[in-house]
């Protein structure tokens, strides 16, 4: 057993009873560097400054996040380093059930009531499933995914038992997903399956199987995950995103009801919920589930002015007024000095003058905002909000050019497909001439796209590239940009070729990445194959 007097353990549990013992079972082994805390944000807090080698956690620790949520959440910030051991401990038999389906593993659990030589016994075999996958975690460590990879596949044939290759196979193909290589990891989790029901393999694919456009076939494999395991939250969390993801939203709010009633702390499933809820026009429930996010959420990595922007329209949409100052000036203070601050706030004092029947200072307010519509800092869940507010000003009041220039900047903007397009005509439902003119704005962005297709399969990439580079920089529609230097590229590639000059399409792809994002894969993909040009390495 390789604990001694220098082992770090963290005990998380809200009874001081428990704690005590269980402080008493760690020093009979000669463990006394022990931490004790009561409750999940004390953990949190404790292991943001500190690393321990064991943390000891309660399933249920009244209050806030339970054990499970912690863990999941601490693993998904990657605050938990690779190398602590998290072993479990509750009283409730049901947790064989959570923790069979669970994505976010404990490297062990414990059932009570327990002596001191099943919990070392526990520590000491979670400890060798650790030490076993140790290698590739400390690749890891080092940020080499790849060599992390490679080192599971060589672990996989050599693993002493069943369990060690479970668990290498799972690290391995969690880490393929991450890397863009979901073929390999598709074909690790059906070699298992194969073998096996192991929900969260099935739950590999149906996330590969959504990542790749595939909706209809991830739902109907998640519902066949919530038959088998119906703890299994994530499950129902990527069902009722690829509901989202097709327009469904009343549906995704049933799908992640269930999910809160097993999971009632979860900071991003309550959220989830909430804003779904708000999109598919029931504000009074949004406001529930996004409260109770921002109460369970405060200390969470992920928490910011977004939220409290949702809850502050789902007040707005209710007519409740008593808290929407209150949250305008917390919102005022997260935002701080970020880009988007100023646009926020305008599209929040428009909902607040709405909620308070001060029609025209909300449109006054709209207005304001409306300058910054094309600014690259406004993203569209920004845009959905403004046209969220816009769609309860009294149709009496905008003109008719106005509401159309705006609604027109939105849907060029941020329509890249069908998906866009029901988002915005779900949010305008209740405004016939503004659910007309997304439409139009739609149908006249796939126009102009198709013609630049047309254009491109005549031999005219030059035309199509100059026009779809004039089109990303008046509307700002990303696909549109990614399209452009697409075209761009090729053209370039074939004038470089020819020794021609390039210079024109220099010019006009790096305006359009000045502005596009650099964190998309498809961007990112745009830039090597410019470096690679650049570099002379692209091969004819």
């Amino acid at each position: 057993m390789f604990f001694d007097d220098k082992t770090t353990v963290l005990i998380i549990e809200d009874s001081l009873t428990v704690r005590q013992g269980l402080r008493t079972m760690l020093s009979m082994a000669g463990i006394t560097r022990t931490d004790a805390v009561a409750s999940a944000a004390e953990g949190r807090a404790r292991l943001k400054g500190r690393k321990f080698d064991v943390v000891l956690c309660d399933y249920n620790l009244g209050d806030g996040m339970d054990g499970q949520e912690l863990l999941e959440a601490l693993r998904k910030t990657g605050t938990l380093p690779l190398s602590t051991i998290w072993i479990m401990i509750t009283g409730e038999r049901k947790y064989e059930r959570v923790v069979a389906a669970a994505e976010m593993a404990p490297d062990d659990y414990i059932l009570k009531p327990f002596n001191s030589n099943l919990l070392l016994a526990r520590m000491d075999s979670a400890y060798k499933r650790k030490i076993f996958l140790a290698p590739a975690h400390s690749y890891l460590e080092r940020g080499n995914a790849g060599e992390a990879i490679t080192t599971l596949q060589h672990l996989i044939t050599t693993a002493p038992s069943p369990l060690n290759r479970i668990d290498a196979n799972r690290l391995c193909a969690e880490l393929l997903v991450t890397e863009g290589r979901q073929s390999e990891a598709l074909h690790i989790y059906q070699e298992l399956l194969e073998n096996k029901v192991i929900p969260w393999a099935k739950m590999g694919v149906a996330r590969i199987q959504a990542d790749q456009g595939m909706q209809g076939e991830s739902s109907e494999l998640l519902r066949e995950i919530i038959q088998d395991a119906p703890l299994y939250t994530d499950a129902y969390d990527l069902l009722a995103q690829n509901l989202i993801d097709e327009g469904q939203y009343l549906q995704a709010v049933a799908v992640l009801e269930k999910a809160v009633a097993i999971s009632p702390r979860n900071f991003h499933r309550l959220k989830s919920c909430g804003t779904a809820a708000l999109r598919s026009g029931d504000p009074e429930k949004a406001a529930r589930y996004l409260q109770s996010a921002v109460e369970y959420g405060r200390n969470n990595n992920f928490f910011g002015p977004e939220i409290l922007v949702d809850l502050l329209q789902a007040y707005s949409e209710t007519g409740n007024t008593q808290p929407i100052d209150r949250l305008q000036a917390e919102i005022s203070t997260c935002l701080g000095d970020r880009p988007e601050a100023q646009f926020t706030l305008m599209t929040c004092k428009s909902l607040t003058a709405l909620a308070q029947c001060r029609s025209e200072d909300g449109l006054g307010w709209l207005r304001q905002a409306a300058q910054e519509l094309l600014k690259p800092y406004v993203n569209f869940e920004s845009a959905q909000r403004f046209l969220g507010a816009l769609v309860r000003v009294p149709e009496t009041l905008p003109d008719k050019e106005q509401l159309a220039s705006w609604t027109r900047t939105i849907t060029m903007r941020f329509a890249y497909s069908r998906h866009e397009l029901s988002i915005l005509l779900e949010i305008a439902r209740k405004h016939p001439d503004c659910s007309n003119l997304i439409e139009q704005a739609y149908a006249e962005l796939q126009e102009q796209s198709n013609k630049a297709v047309e254009l491109t399969t005549e031999g005219r990439a030059a035309e199509a590239g100059r026009m779809l580079h004039e089109m990303a920089m008046r509307l700002y529609n990303e696909r549109t940009g990614m399209n452009a230097c697409a075209i761009l590229l090729r053209v370039r590639e074939q004038l470089s070729k020819k020794n021609q000059d390039c210079s024109e399409y220099d010019q006009m792809l790096h305006e359009i990445l000045d502005w596009l994002p650099r964190d998309n894969e498809r961007v990112q993909g745009l830039l090597n194959r410019l470096h690679a040009q650049n570099d002379g390495t692209v091969k004819n």
